[in-house]
């Protein structure tokens, strides 16, 4: 390596500015897209921890730019992560609402149904599923397990919820 190019590279001692420089204003970066201060810091916790592990090749002159590109994309991966996990409760909602007036015997049942069509359903859209609605993991998450894209997680979270819906909508006919 020329001396000129290891000058470039961001130093251990170097992280700590770094990360005053930049803490408070990317947490205002984040919360212009997530308005929830604790997510936002763990949004922002998240990008340095990995900006930390990846020291070794961060440069001086893109810091700024790739820890805003970091926080943007993380946000973006929460938005989408929490718009499914909206749709997906205003499912159960709707789920509970027709649940009402049921004895404890209809309730076990219609749980029972739920859980065999999760059972039946594709295993990595399952797999999916489970892993975001009933371990709270992150589509990112998921994705890195499974080697595919947080947009193809994403799929597989509609198709089962379209598969529930669905095959619910026979049952209560």
């Amino acid at each position: 390596m020329k001396m000129h190019e290891k000058n470039l590279k961001i130093t251990i001692e170097e992280f700590d500015k770094i990360y005053s420089k930049y803490y408070s204003q990317l947490f205002y970066y984040a919360y212009g897209f997530v308005e929830d201060s604790e997510t936002c810091r763990d949004i922002v916790s998240d990008v340095f921890g990995q900006a930390w592990e990846n020291i070794e090749c961060l440069e001086r002159a893109t810091i700024g730019s790739y820890l805003y590109s970091c926080v943007r994309n993380k946000c973006i991966d929460y938005l989408r992560h929490d718009q499914a996990a909206r749709q997906y409760v205003e499912y159960l909602q709707d789920v509970v609402e027709d649940d009402e007036g049921m004895t404890p015997e209809e309730y076990e049942e219609r749980l029972r149904i739920v859980k065999q069509i999760i059972s039946e359903l594709p295993p990595r859209t399952r797999f999916v599923l489970e892993q975001c609605y009933f371990n709270n993991k992150k589509y990112q998450e998921v994705a890195e397990i499974l080697d595919v894209t947080s947009s193809a997680v994403k799929k597989h979270i509609m198709k089962a919820l379209s598969i529930l819906r669905e095959r619910l909508s026979v049952i209560k006919s």
